[in-house]
């Protein structure tokens, strides 16, 4: 999966408060919450990320958890904001 990541972090509420990222798909107008972290990426505030993950599907996870885990496969782009 490719996604494109926004250069600011937004408040949202998971299990409790907590900070997502916003993504989107390419071609996709708006972002959307995030509320799962990408096992070996690395988030820095003022850049705009595209990235291509690996999604797998978790075989019965906690009650408060993804149903899926994220893997970084590629930071294909890192632009700053603006």
């Amino acid at each position: 999966m490719v996604f494109e990541i926004d250069a600011q972090t937004v408040p949202c509420t998971g299990v409790g408060p907590m900070e997502c990222l916003r993504i989107r798909a390419p071609g996709e107008e708006e972002w959307r919450l995030f509320y799962d972290s990408i096992q070996g990426f690395t988030f820095e505030p003022g850049f705009r990320y595209v990235v291509e993950v690996d999604r797998t599907r978790v075989e019965n996870p906690p009650a408060d958890a993804s149903s899926f885990r994220y893997r970084l496969v590629e930071v294909i782009s890192k632009e700053p904001e603006g």
